[in-house]
């Protein structure tokens, strides 16, 4: 078998994702393979005809709405039927549906084992068994769309040309249309745009000659795209007006095309991606207009993903021609259809192509609708009016922390914690939540204390904010080098300073950050105002949102307290011999259950958890938060310990009545350079059912950690102690210790959740 591949993780390209193209890519079963009714009716064999081609329907019926579970669920059905029966084909088939829906979606939808390459090779080795080219042929149309998607622009163009030799042989325009955009799109991600022209010119002849009027009008769509990414790659301003105007003519020829069909449901995306243009252009009045037409159509037929896309569209519009109210009200209903569909969001991230997480994919309609209520508020005079529009746009943003914490999770635990969440005066008098929101001209910072809830404006673009952050957490982890100080200097001056005076005011003592992008991974103990760091000034929490936090106020240390450790080598990893040392300072101040080696297994965690509520639990073993949750997990003696494990073994005490005071993780640590690897750290107290968690940032010595666990326990055992607080000792300790004065020791701990 000839396969020209590579691994990686796989996003399309495309604006809107795969409900565009539901019927091009989940055809009926003989189209598939560019087959006739005849064929179709050969392969299905011992098959129920109407049981497979249904459910391939159905499949397509559910996909073209971004109902991408239902039409998941149709496509497994179909493909154990296929099993069953033996018939090899029908499987390669389905699998290669199967696969064309993984490639447009996000990996939430399907399982690890469950990979599309895996299934696209599975398929092409039974079509090349079986000589069956057509077959082949579409295999390989979408192994070039997964390549390109990979980066792996050479072998995504050899495996079109391949599907484009037999598609040409079969008189198959809509194949070989599909393939020759795929090789434009390829080859302007390469930079050949000579290339990728051509192939685009040839891609619109096949389009022309294809016999299904709605098949070309969703080609013409996928053409204008391509155009629109060789927009971007375009070598200078004169190239870049040949492909819009190309790009415009594809839009325009689909609106045609639609309409000839009578198919409203494609004119929908015809006009929208038509609307998308005219924006471009500067055509807003147009644009608007046409954005309008989109969404009438979308929300005939129900077309989920469309409808927020162009409600967006249309608030950008009315924004881009002054009229703000309109806007803003365009963009709640964005933000009211997204809510209402995202758990069965086709929005793929994670591609070199593409926007890299949920926050760059959707978050810009959250952020962009918080931008339209803050400059309200900054025009608004009456006091009352003015704070309920700061309140509506820090909602707003505790909506995206939801949303995206729940994007990470693969799931809606987000919506367990509790939603009426007391106002910080209520919960802590003397502290301060501090909402850094990164705009793409401007800071601003939404400041609650007990006085209420207040803003400030700072003229930093989000764009050198989030440089200065990477930067400063690159170099506060290097013990040998003191050049963080610079960037943490420039941080303080945009985050802390601006807002010290509100501080001072109200006698603020904790401060609890709600930050984003790359400020997730920074230790904002560590921001340096040019003499002090802040721990020195605010005990730090950190919190995903203070409606997405428990509110209730502590309970007694002394409550029960698990320990569980690994101070043995396992699975690869070294031992942590100060594991033993935690254990034997904790017992100074508790009396912890322990689970130590070989006593820390997965069953004996279940059995322990099951006997008894604890309110402290410790674990003091190699740990890793990456970008994806699935990949994040904490080492047991027998294996790993993933997020839900931990949800499954910790949540039930909350539903006794009893939940999790807090969950410290010591010993593990996030990956680095992984921005998302962030929301495991922000949302496991959510995800396991705590109230807070103690994490560290990066992995620190075992001398330092064993120090830090022991101040940290003996302060919150104190009376009247708050978790932020004992941290912020721990942390004192540690930093006038002539050992570890430097950062890279004391100020990786962060606390997570309710800091009380």
């Amino acid at each position: 078998m000839t396969m020209k591949t590579q691994t990686g993780n796989y996003a399309n390209s495309f604006l809107i994702g795969l409900v565009l193209m539901g019927a091009l890519l989940l055809p009926a079963l003989g189209q598939a393979a560019g087959c006739g009714a005849t064929t179709a009716i050969l392969i299905l064999k011992e098959l129920k005809r109407a049981d497979v081609s249904g459910l391939l329907s159905q499949a397509a019926e559910c996909q073209a709405k971004g109902q991408v579970n239902l039409a998941q669920n149709a496509l497994q059905n179909a493909l154990a039927l296929a099993q069953a029966s033996g018939d090899r084909r029908t499987e390669a088939l389905v699998k290669n549906n199967l696969a064309s829906l993984w490639i447009l979606a996000s990996s939430k939808y399907r399982a690890p084992t469950e990979q599309p390459d895996l299934y696209l090779l599975e398929g092409l080795k039974i079509a090349e068994e079986l000589g069956d080219k057509s077959l082949e042929s579409s295999i390989r149309s979408n192994l070039g769309n997964l390549l390109v998607g990979w980066g792996n622009y050479e072998d995504a163009v050899w495996n079109f040309k391949q599907a484009v030799e037999q598609a040409d042989k079969d008189r198959n325009q809509g194949l070989a249309a599909r393939c020759r955009i795929g090789m434009a799109t390829a080859a302007a991600f390469h930079g050949s745009m000579s290339l990728a022209a051509d192939y685009a010119g040839a891609a619109e002849a096949n389009i022309a000659k294809a016999e299904n009027g709605r098949d070309r009008a969703l080609l013409y769509i996928k053409l204008g795209d391509a155009y629109s990414r060789m927009m971007d790659s375009a070598a200078d301003r004169e190239q870049r007006g040949v492909y819009l105007a190309k790009g415009g003519e594809q839009y325009r020829q689909s609106v045609i095309e639609a309409r000839k069909a009578g198919d409203e449901a494609s004119q929908a995306y015809s006009i929208g991606f038509l609307a998308g243009l005219y924006e471009t252009e500067g055509r807003y009045a147009e644009a608007l207009q046409l954005s309008r037409a989109a969404l009438r159509m979308a929300q005939k037929h129900d077309l989920y993903d469309a409808m927020y896309q162009w409600q967006w569209l249309v608030g950008r519009m009315h924004n881009q021609l002054g009229e703000r109210d309109r806007a803003i009200d365009a963009y709640k209903t964005a933000v009211d259809n997204l809510t209402s569909i995202r758990g069965d969001l086709a929005i793929v991230y994670g591609n070199v192509n593409s926007p890299t997480t949920f926050r760059d994919s959707v978050g810009p309609i959250y952020y962009e609708l918080a931008d339209l209520l803050l400059r309200k508020a900054d025009e608004t005079q009456d006091e009352t009016a003015r704070t309920a529009l700061l309140v509506e746009a820090r909602e707003t943003v505790e909506a995206l922390k939801g949303a995206e914490l729940s994007d990470y999770f693969q799931d809606d635990c987000v919506n367990m914690v509790n939603a009426g969440a007391k106002g910080i005066g209520q919960m802590s008098p003397t502290a301060a939540i501090v909402y850094i929101i990164p705009l793409e001209s401007r800071l601003e910072l939404l400041v609650e204390t007990k006085s209420g809830l207040k803003k400030v404006t700072v003229d930093v673009p989000s764009r050198r904010l989030m440089d200065q952050a990477l930067l400063f957490r690159h170099h506060v982890e290097r013990r040998t080098t003191y050049f963080f100080k610079g960037h943490g200097e420039a941080l303080y001056a945009w985050i802390i300073e601006p807002i010290k005076k509100i501080l001072e005011a109200d006698g603020v003592d904790t401060l609890v950050f709600v930050p984003d992008g790359a400020l997730r991974n920074v230790p904002m103990a560590a921001l340096f105002d040019g003499e002090k760091y802040l721990l020195e000034q605010y005990a730090v929490g950190v919190a995903p949102g203070l409606s997405l936090i428990e509110s209730q106020e502590a309970t007694s240390p002394n409550s029960r307290f698990l320990f569980s450790g690994l101070a043995a080598e396992r699975h690869g990893f070294p031992g942590l011999p100060a594991v033993v040392q935690e254990a034997e300072l904790i017992s100074k101040s508790f009396a912890p259950t322990q689970l130590m080696d070989g006593t820390f297994l997965k069953d004996d965690l279940e059995n322990t958890f099951m006997r008894n509520d604890y309110r402290y639990v410790h674990i003091a073993s190699h740990g890793q938060f990456s970008g994806q949750a699935d990949s994040t997990f904490v080492l047991t003696y027998d294996g790993f310990l993933t997020l839900d494990d931990l949800e499954n073994l910790i949540r039930p005490s909350s539903y006794r009545g009893a939940p999790v005071e807090l969950l410290t993780l010591s010993a593990c640590q996030t990956a680095a350079g992984d921005d998302k690897a962030a929301l495991g750290l922000a949302g496991v107290a959510i995800k396991a059912g705590c109230r807070a968690a103690l994490a560290s940032l990066w992995f620190v010595s075992d001398q330092a950690s064993a120090l830090m666990v022991d101040e940290f326990y003996r302060a919150l055992a104190k009376p009247g102690a708050t978790k932020a607080k004992a941290l912020q000792h721990a942390q004192t300790v540690l930093r006038n210790d002539p050992r570890f004065r430097h950062p890279r020791y004391w100020a990786p701990y962060i606390m997570i959740g309710n800091w009380l």
